[in-house]
Order: structure tokens, then sequence, then C-alpha cells
């Protein structure tokens, strides 16, 4: 082999023969679970937001000497807890509740005191910047909390659907979700990180439907503004 592979002496081999060389006709190929039921899905009408929390919400206290000033650790969103109530730093607005899972969620009127003894690092950096009331802060945004991936549709306003020419299908104008509404079968659509879930209520229940997709749905114009969808419909070319 070192007599005929030399640095002078190269031999090209097309890649298709190298791996039908490794080919194994005794290889078994393991089948791969899916799981396609729905996660939590939320709507709302006016300004909301999403918490999510990987499991079950868990607190730490921000100095370990002082249990005065807990925080959540298992959620990208700063959670604070004073040892009464529960607050959110959403922009430079804070919101406040006594329920973390249930809320309600009102407007903050005064920062607890120990909140100004946090750390100086950068962790704490952007909630030590925002340690005031805004004295015209605008209405609190509606607050969902969820203890597993979920995901939300807020519209802006009453919901406004608009006909795809051709087909069954209306889609959700006044949103960026991935929305629709089949007039056929009085039920709703929604397409999340590739999979469709559908429900006869905005409010629910929702269940998996990337296999139960009404044929309208391989109508829509690749060029209409929803086109985009046609990736996660089976059976169309793209």
């Amino acid at each position: 082999l070192r007599s005929v592979f030399t640095p002078d002496a190269p031999m090209e081999i097309p890649l298709a023969t190298v791996t039908a060389a490794l080919e194994r006709s005794d290889a078994s190929i393991g089948e791969t679970a899916v799981n396609f039921d729905p996660p939590p899905i939320f709507h709302s009408d006016s300004p909301a937001l999403l918490v999510v929390f990987i499991g079950e919400p868990k607190l730490e206290s921000v100095n370990a000497d002082d249990p005065s000033t807990m925080f959540a650790i298992n959620t990208n969103w700063d959670v604070l807890f004073d040892g009464s109530e529960y607050y959110l730093l959403n922009g430079n607005q804070w919101l406040v509740t006594k329920d973390l899972m249930k809320g309600p969620w009102t407007a903050a009127t005064k920062i607890p005191d120990p909140f100004k003894n946090l750390p100086d690092d950068d962790n704490w950096s952007e909630v030590k910047a925002n340690l005031v009331v805004l004295p015209e802060a605008p209405a609190p945004p509606k607050v969902f909390v969820s203890d597993r991936p979920a995901e939300i549709i807020v519209t802006a306003g009453k919901p406004q659907m608009v006909p795809i020419s051709g087909t069954s299908l209306m889609y959700f104008s006044n949103t960026e979700s991935d929305l629709f509404y089949h007039t056929g079968g009085k039920s709703y659509y929604l397409l999340s990180a590739g999979r469709w879930f559908g429900s006869p209520s905005l409010d629910g229940p929702w269940g998996a439907a990337s296999d139960s997709l009404p044929e309208d749905f391989a109508l829509i114009p690749p060029a209409h503004p929803k086109g985009h969808v046609l990736t996660s419909v089976s059976g169309t070319a793209q």
C-alpha cells in the first residue's frame, strides 16, 4: 500500500464508491420515537409574555448569607422573590404577584430595598440598572407562566382573518404566529417548530395535527405570505 499511495502518486476514489463499500447488510437502524403531544398553548388578544420554567420553579438566595432576596434559577427571565411577593423584570418595567404560577401580575409600585444589595457583577447589571418604578409605566402585559416548553399566540386586538384564495383556509393577519382557520372543518391550526396542532377553539384543547391536516394546506400558493409553511405540509414539493 505504501508503494502505491505516495504523495507523488495519489489515487482519487469517488465518494460514492467509498460509502458503498462501507454499507453493511447486517446493519440495523433503530426507530426514534417522536413526541407529537402538544405543548401548553396560550392565547391573548392584548400584549402578553410567556415565562417558561424548566420544571417546577426553583429559587436560590442571591447571597448565601442573606436569604431576604431569592431568584429563580431555572428560567431565563429575571424573577426575584422578597419573601412575600414575586417580581418580574420585563424590559424596564417591574411586574409583581403573590402567586408565581397563577398570577395575576400587576405593575409594581415599589422595589424592595434588599434588591439594592444585589452583587455588582454582569449577572445583575441589567436588573440593577432598572431598580426604579417608572412614573408613567405602560399598562402591564398579561403574563403566562409554564413549567415546561410552551407556545403563546398574541394577536394585536381581536383576531383578524384573511381568506387564502383557492382554499377553505383563512390566515390570521395580526399575529406573528403561523395561525390558520379551516372553514370546512371549523378548526384552528397552529404551526410551531415544524409541528402542526389543531383545536376547535383558540383556547384549546389543542391536539397533534401533522398527520391530519386538511388537503387545503397543500394548495397554499408558494408565493403567498404564508407560503413558507409548505415546508411543513406533508406531500408538497417544498
